[in-house]
C-alpha cells in the first residue's frame, strides 16, 4: 500500500514540572561507554531517563531499553535523518513524555516499513510529543504502528486538532463504513454515519489526508477515500444540502523507451465542482457516480486533447467549456451541479510545471 503525507493532530498538552515532584540524579547504572550517559529524574515516584539532546534520543533501543521511561528536559533540534524508535519486531513498550517541550526539524525522507517518530509501540504510553518544522516525504505519524498504546497530547506541524490515530485505527474506521453498505444509504444517513465513526469533521478531514493514495487503486477503500468521504465532509461543513468537490486529471507523454522513459509532455489540470442536492433521498452511490463519470470523461478529454492547445493561453476557456458540457451530460434529477476550472499547468523545457491558466 502507498502512504501519503498528511498533517497530524493535537489533543492538549500536560506539562510536567516541579509540581510533579521531579528530582534529577546522575544515572549510575552501567551503559555503553561509547554513547551519552543519561541522568534520571523522579516523576510521581517513578524513575525516568532525562533526554536533553539529539544524542540522548538516539540511545533509546540501543544503549537504553525500549521498555524504559523517558522524559524531555528541554527543546531538542534534530540534525540528521531520523531513525524511528522501535519496530514491529522490537516495539517501544515504555513511557515517553514530551513534557511540553518541542522536537524541531524531524527529517524523514527515506521510506521504510515502520516510519514514524516511533516506528512501533506496544503496551506503551506516549504523551505530549510535539514536533515542529518537520520535513516528511510521506505521511509520518507520531507512532506508525501502535498496539494497546495510549497516545495523548501529540502533534506534528500543528497546534490543534483531534487525536492522532494509527493506520490500523483509520483502516478500521473505513471498514465500518464499507461494512454498513454505505453506498446504498441516503446522503443524510451517510452523513450521520460518518459523524458517528469520525466524531467530527476535523477528524474526518485528517483521516482523508492520511489515507490519500494509501489504498490499492480500484479497491472499495480507495473509492470511499476518493469520492464518498470528501463529498460528505464538504456537505457536513455546509448546510447538508450542498457541497464542493475538487478533482484533477493529468496527462504525460513519454519518449516511449523501454527503460528510463523521458517525459516529453505533461499537463495537470484541477477543477472544482459545486452542487446542491434537492432530493436528500439520493443515494451515496448515485452522487458518487456523477463525480466519477465527470472525472473519467475529463481524463479522456485531456488524454486526447491537442498538446499545443493545452499549453496555450486559450486552454482555460476551451477546457472550461468542455467541463460544462461534461457536467450537463451527467446531470441527474435531484442534484444540480456546476464546475469551474481552477488551474492548468504544463511541463516546460526546464522540466518544471508552469501555470498557463489562470494566466
Amino acid at each position: 500500500m502507498k502512504k501519503s503525507i498528511a498533517a497530524l493532530l493535537f489533543c492538549g498538552v500536560l506539562v510536567l514540572g516541579s509540581g510533579c515532584g521531579a528530582q534529577t540524579v546522575p544515572q549510575t547504572s552501567a551503559q555503553d561507554s561509547a554513547g551519552p550517559v543519561l541522568e534520571t529524574t523522579a516523576v510521581d515516584n517513578e524513575e525516568y531517563y532525562l533526554l536533553t539532546a539529539e544524542e540522548d534520543l538516539q540511545t533509546i533501543g540501543k544503549q537504553y531499553p525500549l521498555s524504559g521511561n523517558y522524559i524531555l528536559g528541554n527543546d531538542i533540534t534534530l540534525s540528521d535523518e531520523w531513525t524511528p524508535i522501535g519496530s514491529p519486531d522490537e516495539p517501544f513498550t515504555g513511557i515517553f513524555d514530551g513534557n511540553g517541550y518541542i522536537i524541531y526539524n524531524l527529517t524523514a525522507t527515506k521510506k521504510t516499513g515502520h516510519m514514524g517518530f516511533f516506528g512501533a509501540a506496544e503496551g506503551a504510553v506516549i504523551r505530549n510529543v510535539i514536533v515542529k518544522d518537520a520535513n516528511l516525504m510521506s505521511f509520518f505519524p507520531v507512532v506508525n504502528y501502535a498496539k494497546d498504546t495510549e497516545i495523548t497530547g501529540c502533534s506534528i506541524n500543528a497546534e490543534s486538532g483531534p487525536p492522532v490515530y494509527s493506520f490500523d485505527d483509520e483502516e478500521e474506521m473505513i471498514g465500518r463504513l464499507i461494512s454498513a453498505d454505505y453506498q446504498n444509504m441516503s446522503l443524510s444517513d451517510f452523513r450521520a454515519l460518518a459523524l458517528d465513526v469520525f466524531s467530527d469533521t476535523d477528524t474526518l478531514d485528517a483521516v482523508l489526508s492520511d489515507l490519500d493514495d494509501y489504498f490499492d487503486e480500484g479497491s472499495a477503500e480507495a473509492w470511499i477515500i476518493a469520492y464518498s468521504l470528501p463529498a460528505a465532509c464538504s456537505e457536513l461543513l455546509s448546510d447538508d444540502h450542498s457541497g464542493t468537490f475538487t478533482d484533477h486529471v493529468e496527462k504525460e507523454r513519454t519518449a516511449g523507451r523501454v527503460i528510463l522513459d523521458t517525459v516529453e509532455f505533461g499537463c495537470d489540470m484541477e477543477y472544482m465542482l459545486s452542487y446542491t442536492v434537492s432530493d436528500d433521498s439520493l443515494t451515496v452511490s448515485q452522487r458518487d457516480r456523477v463525480l466519477e463519470k465527470i472525472h473519467d470523461q475529463m481524463q479522456e478529454y485531456v488524454d486526447h486533447a491537442d498538446e499545443v492547445l493545452l499549453a496555450s493561453a486559450e486552454a482555460g476557456n476551451v477546457i472550461e467549456e468542455q467541463l460544462r458540457s461534461i457536467i450537463d451530460e451527467n446531470s441527474v434529477e435531484g442534484m444540480s451541479i456546476s464546475g469551474t476550472l481552477t488551474r492548468v499547468s504544463v511541463l516546460d523545457d526546464s522540466g518544471e510545471y508552469r501555470t498557463v491558466f489562470p494566466g
